[in-house]
């Protein structure tokens, strides 16, 4: 697979995906990293600052898009499974 650039990372946002036996999809793209943001399906309950449960909302997850060697994440290619 070839290097992303960013406006095709940018593409991904709205598409599903499949990530650790859960689904999302990606909301957002941090160009920084570049790293995608992933509302999952389903809810947790959220903790408010002091760690108190406070309500159910959707986990976010952030996955980087390269690793430190330069090749793209293990994470990444998971999502990119068809």
């Amino acid at each position: 697979m070839d290097r992303l650039n960013i406006d095709s990372l940018r593409t991904m946002i709205g598409r599903k995906v499949s990530w650790l036996g859960g689904s999302g999809v990606v909301v957002e793209l941090l160009e920084d990293g570049p790293s995608l943001v992933i509302r999952m399906d389903g809810l947790a309950i959220q903790a408010d600052s002091l760690g108190y449960p406070r309500r159910k909302a959707n986990e976010t997850v952030l996955i980087q898009v390269y690793n430190p060697e330069g090749s793209y994440s293990l994470d990444f290619l998971e999502i990119m499974k068809p």
